[in-house]
């Protein structure tokens, strides 16, 4: 029900809630398996260098939604790498992929107004778990130490799924959302991660505020496929 409220707090759109809605409904069904794979995802990453693991718990719904691209050759874009988990995902479960990780790994402080949740930790040993994570699969990933305003303004390719996870501030995140909107094939996947994350005390600051704004801009443009717990999962119409 607290998500429900955060919904209509952040204006969502019938849309949006629709599809929380139906989620809430349908994901009861599949409570077993949900379970089964995140875990095991979650024992395989516990493996790894890492300081939190964030994205165990979107395994189940990722597994489902990019099932079109298991076979296929296709080109995946994340912004915000951490340590590597999401892109380990990828390049596990999809053989025939290419990744590109945008993160600038830049520290950040609680003194300046950040919230992100990780402001106590080193950002540079965080970006060595992501070099270390990720040793094995040179050959099928690119790493950008960027911002990612600077990687879009230089960037000549275009994705088939792009993976939205960087800055959680609305004003980074709707520029994060154009420029994954930008760069995204016809057809494409765009996945917002976060919509119901709020670590900044005023609500307009929060992704969900800048998400609904964005979604605003490109009204006809998109399909929403699943608002889960954690994420949003688009497809690009045209």
């Amino acid at each position: 029900m607290n998500k429900f409220k955060y919904l209509i707090k952040v204006n969502s759109s019938f849309n949006i809630i629709k599809a929380y809605l139906k989620y809430s409904l349908f994901s009861h069904f599949e409570k077993k398996k949900r379970k089964e794979f995140n875990n095991n995802y979650k024992n395989f990453f516990s493996k790894k260098k890492h300081t939190y693991d964030f994205f165990s718990q979107n395994t189940f719904d990722w597994l489902n939604i990019l099932y079109e691209f298991k076979e296929k050759d296709f080109k995946y874009l994340e912004i915000g790498s951490f340590e590597g988990n999401s892109a380990l995902f990828v390049l596990e479960n999809y053989k025939n992929s290419f990744v590109y990780c945008v993160d600038s790994w830049i520290q950040f402080y609680k003194k300046d107004g950040r919230n992100e949740g990780y402001e106590d930790k080193s950002i540079k040993k965080i970006e060595d778990n992501f070099d270390e994570n990720l040793s094995s699969y040179k050959d099928r990933f690119k790493k950008y130490k960027m911002k990612s305003d600077i990687f879009f303004n230089n960037n000549k390719d275009f994705f088939d799924v792009t993976y939205v996870d960087g800055s959680h501030l609305a004003e980074d995140v709707i520029k994060d959302c154009r420029g994954a909107w930008t760069n995204l094939k016809k057809n494409g996947i765009l996945i917002l991660d976060d919509y119901f994350w709020q670590n900044y005390n005023k609500i307009e600051d929060n992704p969900a505020y800048a998400i609904n704004n964005f979604l605003k801009e490109i009204s006809d443009e998109y399909k929403i496929i699943r608002l889960s717990k954690f994420q949003l999962f688009l497809r690009k119409l045209y």
